[in-house]
């Protein structure tokens, strides 16, 4: 047979005149109300938990201290003791209420009137664990999902709720308020006005924030919700996406689809369902489809755990998991350039043309960023893939990779950088149908406006380029030759080259 639950001391009759003399006492838990008699034995038996009334008169009558009554109390596990006004010792090994001295006057009931309102509260929780009971067998058996078992809760009780992951990292939550701002969630370490209750797989039931008038509400409730809570929790993991059904979910994730636009009370779900950290760190690669994607795995391997995300702008790609070596400094080898020599044959397999290039994202230190880092990585495949970067990898991250295209970046796609260019280049895209003067000029712009080191780079006559150059001045009404205009020209041939951003979806 079940306990009766406990109701909280704070939940003392106000109406009795009661105050807290110790505010952490309030916190304790309240099974029933006795009180002391003068005639043997003073005190009825104690199971624990107890509020015991002590009357002046009765401690007069008894002649017993009152600290040493205190310690016996203590050493029964009493939830407390209430003592009339002026009483109240200022230490005491359990929580001390002092009241009115008429509360406890002969012919006053207040040990009745406790117990009426502790049995009146009892029932009231009763009630409302039984009615959220009804609503979360009925999620159950409608194989809800955690989204709607917070949801619901929240409804019924008034209460948010959130489930964060082993790390402390939310896996879904009822609205934001379930999971306070800061960086409490992330170390797992609820905040005071939470309940907590562990699931059976590392992760944490948070309730809250719960006023004090509902704390043992919160309590009473929080195993029934906890077990709605796992069960959604296993049908999620017997739903979980596997193979390639898993990675063209990872796909559709990284590209702007299904969970990249969800709320933070269901993201936390969505990325787990899909075999992810919550706030894990990754990287997103691209690689040209001549790579093959076991040769990609075995190359990505030493970053981390590969996940296989499918293909991506008909790109293959894949998710490195990076492993910090310490808290808050990651692996030498997870963050650092991959190298220039690297390709489909330094993988251990024969390359099927020697174009094959390898781009990565910078670091997306949540989940959540995934859909960030993916684009960064489909802007550095598109300027491998049309050689404006030399390769054959280039790191997001790494600005001896990209240059002055990671400036461009926040830009990318943007009408305002169309127009830049535009301007900038004048006439120049329209007239140079072949691309040569712009190539030209680059070269020029690139060798630090060598006229020499430029023509060997483009093996013509230095005489050649001096015209070229003169025919690049008139259409664009800029010298190349004057230095208050090399750095504009260079953007702009930067920017003109830019491939066109892809789309959100």
């Amino acid at each position: 047979m079940r306990a009766l639950p406990a109701v909280p001391a704070a939940a003392a009759p106000a109406g009795a005149g009661a105050r807290p003399s110790e505010e952490a006492g309030l916190e304790r838990e309240v099974a029933w109300a006795v009180a002391a008699r003068a005639t043997p034995p003073m005190l009825p038996p104690l199971r624990g938990g107890e509020l015991v009334l002590l009357p002046r008169r009765i401690l007069a009558e008894a002649n017993v201290s009152l600290p040493v009554l205190l310690r016996e109390l203590a050493s029964h596990d009493a939830a407390g003791a209430v003592v009339e006004e002026g009483e109240a010792p200022g230490q005491a090994p359990l929580p001390v209420l002092a009241v009115v001295a008429e509360a406890m006057a002969p012919g006053h009931d207040l040990e009745g009137e406790m117990n009426r309102l502790l049995t009146q509260r009892r029932g009231e929780l009763y009630r409302a664990g039984t009615d959220l009971g009804r609503v979360l067998a009925g999620l159950t058996t409608a194989d809800a999902g955690m989204g709607q078992v917070l949801a619901a809760t929240a409804a019924t009780l008034g209460l948010p709720a959130a489930v964060l992951d082993a790390r402390g990292a939310p896996l879904a939550a009822s609205g934001a308020e379930a999971v306070p701002p800061g960086g409490g969630a992330a170390r797992g370490t609820a905040p005071v006005d939470r309940v907590v209750v562990p699931l059976a797989g590392g992760e944490k039931l948070w309730l809250g924030p719960v006023p004090r008038d509902r704390l043992a509400l919160a309590r009473l409730v929080g195993e029934r919700v906890a077990v709605a809570a796992e069960a959604a929790l296993a049908r999620a993991a017997r739903a979980r996406p596997r193979g390639p059904a898993r990675a063209a979910a990872l796909a559709a994730f990284l590209t702007g689809g299904e969970g990249a636009t969800a709320g933070p009370a269901d993201l936390g779900a969505h990325v787990a369902a899909l075999g992810l950290t919550v706030d894990g760190a990754y990287r997103v690669a691209l690689a040209a489809p001549e790579w093959g994607a076991a040769a990609l795995e075995r190359r990505l391997a030493p970053l981390g755990p590969v996940h296989d995300a499918g293909k991506v702008d008909g790109a293959l790609a894949a998710l490195v998991e990076v492993r910090p070596a310490s808290p808050g400094a990651a692996s030498r080898s997870s963050r650092e350039p991959l190298g220039r020599g690297v390709g489909p044959s330094a993988a251990g397999t024969a390359p099927a043309t020697d174009r094959g290039w390898l781009a990565l994202s910078g670091v997306a230190e949540r989940a959540a960023d995934l859909p960030a880092a993916a684009r960064e990585a489909r802007y550095v495949a598109a300027l491998l893939a049309a050689g404006a970067l030399p390769g054959p990898t280039a790191r997001f991250d790494a600005l001896a990779d990209l240059g002055a295209f990671r400036l461009l970046y926040r830009h990318w796609g943007t009408s305002e950088l169309d127009a830049f260019a535009a301007e900038a280049l004048g006439e120049l895209p329209g007239r140079d149908r072949r691309g040569t003067l712009r190539k030209t000029l680059l070269a020029y712009l690139e060798t630090g406006s060598s006229h020499v080191e430029a023509a060997a780079r483009l093996d013509i006559h230095r005489n050649t380029l001096s015209y070229r150059l003169k025919q690049i001045a008139t259409l664009t009404g800029r010298d190349p030759a004057n230095p208050e205009t090399r750095l504009l020209l260079h953007l702009a041939l930067l920017a003109a080259a830019l491939p066109a951003a892809p789309s959100a979806g």
